[in-house]
């Protein structure tokens, strides 16, 4: 195989921990491979030469787009020059859509075979993306097993390759001193709250949960709020907020999975945090932030399922209390909410289609899975783009 050069990018903490364990899985494969892309620090020590660090960059997705249009064209523009003049065999991109729609654009522009590992949700909402997919790139490792099939209707080239969460968690080790800690007394109820790790989604999807925290507080005496993030920074967005709230609550860094198991109840952020927590079968909540113009203009038009969240899209049903759009939490939700951090029938029914749906998106070697395909794709030829689809518009 020589020194394929091999190009990959993510734009987010999640990304930037299953790049990494891509990364060493692509290293055991093809020991003399050329590792060169954007990413975090966690790709960094694993091996990959980074033209720029996107998980601090911050304009990863649709929404900083608006705010950091510039710095965010500037990206692109030289990650595209790196491309053309480095010449890769085959590239990767790890989840973000906003950003990796356009760049897997001028991949294919320059014929570069390309794997989408952990492709955006489109069963879920703007199916009609898939046909810009099928364009742009060559094969998809997605990592939800009801994905495959959506693909494959679509005429699109994919694998399952299991869910690299369930791969990191399945060889974790839990701190379990730091785990005795959060609790005062054996009898307290653990409410754990992950606001996410973006900076434009902790500010508001925390107000919301404090909300839904004070009124738990309010009529369970016995509980004790610990709050899980990502990196020191997290802390520093997060602590107006919690001060604000003048509830105690415990702010840990670098614990996420030990507050994850712990919890009797989370009110998590939807996304990757949602399948941790289905890992360690914990009840939970779901928040996030559509608003009021966002659903209307857009939401209600594009959204194809009636569950938005991941527990609820994987069981067919709702299973968790989920609350995506923006505004205070209403009464409905707290009491559903309440119910599940103390009604006993309830959290076993939650936590045995948690355990289900661990069961059905564990696949072993995930990484070394993705790795295999990536490899794979190399020399695999890319016709030219149309010539009427030229630049970003293919």
């Amino acid at each position: 195989m020589g020194h394929p050069r091999i190009f990959i990018s993510a734009g987010d903490v999640s990304g930037d921990l299953h790049g990494a364990n891509l990364i060493r899985a692509l290293k055991v494969l093809a020991p003399d491979a050329e590792l060169v892309g954007l990413g975090g620090p966690k790709m960094r020590e694993a091996g990959l030469t980074m033209l720029a660090n996107t998980v601090e960059f911050g304009v990863i997705g649709v929404g900083p787009l608006f705010g950091s249009f510039w710095r965010y064209l500037e990206l692109l523009s030289r990650a595209d020059r790196f491309l053309g003049a480095w010449r890769p065999d085959v590239a990767v991109t790890i989840d973000c859509p906003g950003f990796h729609f356009l760049l897997a654009s001028r991949l294919r522009a320059r014929q570069v075979p390309t794997l989408w590992y952990i492709p955006p949700q489109l069963w879920a909402w703007a199916s009609w993306r898939v046909h810009k997919l099928r364009r742009r790139f060559t094969h998809v490792a997605c990592v939800l097993p009801h994905e495959e099939a959506f693909f494959r209707e679509h005429g699109v080239p994919v694998t399952f390759v299991g869910h690299p969460v369930i791969d990191h968690l399945r060889s974790y080790r839990l701190d379990q001193d730091f785990i005795r800690s959060l609790r005062v007394t054996a009898k307290d109820r653990l409410v754990a709250l992950f606001p996410g790790s973006r900076r434009q989604e902790v500010a508001t999807i925390l107000a919301r949960q404090l909300i839904v925290a004070k009124a738990l507080a309010q009529r369970h005496p016995g509980c004790t709020f610990v709050m899980a993030l990502a990196s020191e920074a997290h802390r520093e967005w997060a602590a107006p907020l919690t001060a604000r709230s003048g509830l105690p609550i415990r702010t840990v860094v670098g614990k996420t999975h030990e507050v994850q198991s712990a919890a009797d109840l989370a009110l998590a952020k939807s996304g990757t945090t949602t399948l941790e927590l289905a890992y360690y079968e914990t009840p939970m909540a779901v928040f996030y932030n559509v608003t009021w113009a966002q659903w209307n203009l857009l939401g209600r038009w594009l959204v194809t399922t009636p569950n938005l969240s991941l527990p609820n899209a994987l069981a067919g049903r709702r299973i968790v209390p989920e609350d995506m759009r923006s505004g205070p939490p209403d009464a409905a939700l707290i009491d559903e909410v309440s119910a599940l951090l103390v009604d006993e029938r309830r959290r076993a029914d939650v936590k045995a289609a948690l355990a289900e749906i661990h069961h059905r998106i564990d696949l072993p070697g995930t990484s070394a899975n993705a790795a295999r395909l990536v490899l794979d794709l190399i020399g695999t030829p890319v016709p030219r783009p149309p010539m009427m689809r030229p630049g970003f518009a293919m």
